[in-house]
């Protein structure tokens, strides 16, 4: 897999992108993985003319991300897991010609202040978009998510998908706002936003196998967390050794 790492200086070791200063332009088709590895502030833009599928992940780490992904072609697939100090993000999607698309998976663990903000940009007709957030909330935490979508008057036969769930862990602060601005007649448009708990019947479940509280919170976090993932299996190991640590 084609490698980016986010520090103060972008760097890569693939021939098939271009950086420019903050603009990152993929030249083909492919898998590409993204890295933070330092924290900081963030302003980049990530420029797609293909089919190209981005793996992106920060771990402990307190990041002020305002980052744009341009779509002029093609179907761009991100999956992005986030465990983090302290996260103010905002991600801006065009999808700017006729055609363009965006499945944008996100998951993460708040265990203090994070702040998500997802402005989707449909600027052409019959443009696809599908964001589909995850969250586990821990107990003392702060976790909200505002999530724009915009249709421009000539982008008919548009689909817009939104689905954002918060599990929470105890006592938090949590909140959804999910908004649609749809001046026109034909598109699809489909949202869905859940905060709370797992349900009783679940861990009454596992727990009549004989399985242990403990155990079955494990169990619940991680299938939900990597649920509908693209992950490779170095980024699977790290997920599933954190949920052990916290539920130790």
């Amino acid at each position: 897999m084609n490698k980016i790492i986010i520090d103060k200086k972008i760097v890569s070791n693939s021939n098939d992108i271009k950086i420019d200063e903050n603009v990152i332009t993929f030249l083909k088709n492919g898998d590409y993985e993204i890295e933070y590895i330092a924290s900081g502030e963030y302003n980049l833009s990530f420029v797609i003319n293909g089919d190209i599928n981005i793996l992106e992940s920060s771990f402990d780490k307190e990041l002020n991300i305002n980052n744009r992904y341009i779509i002029n072609k093609g179907k761009l697939n991100v999956t992005k897991f986030y465990d983090n100090k302290v996260v103010k993000e905002v991600i801006n999607i065009d999808l700017c010609n006729k055609g363009a698309s965006v499945n944008y998976k996100f998951a993460n663990i708040c265990k203090t202040e994070e702040n998500y903000i997802i402005n989707i940009n449909h600027n052409d007709e019959k443009t696809v978009s599908d964001i589909n957030n995850k969250s586990v909330a821990l107990v003392n935490s702060s976790l909200k998510f505002v999530i724009n979508s915009n249709v421009l008057e000539k982008a008919n036969g548009s689909i817009l998908n939104q689905t954002t769930r918060i599990v929470t862990m105890g006592e938090c602060d949590t909140s959804i706002s999910p908004n649609m601005f749809i001046p026109i007649d034909d598109v699809e448009a489909r949202h869905g936003s859940v905060v709370g708990t797992f349900k009783d019947d679940q861990i009454f479940y596992l727990m009549s196998k004989g399985i242990s509280y403990k155990d079955t919170l494990k169990l619940l976090v991680k299938g939900y967390l990597l649920s509908n993932m693209l992950l490779y299996h170095e980024i699977r190991k790290k997920i599933i050794d954190l949920v052990d640590t916290y539920w130790r």
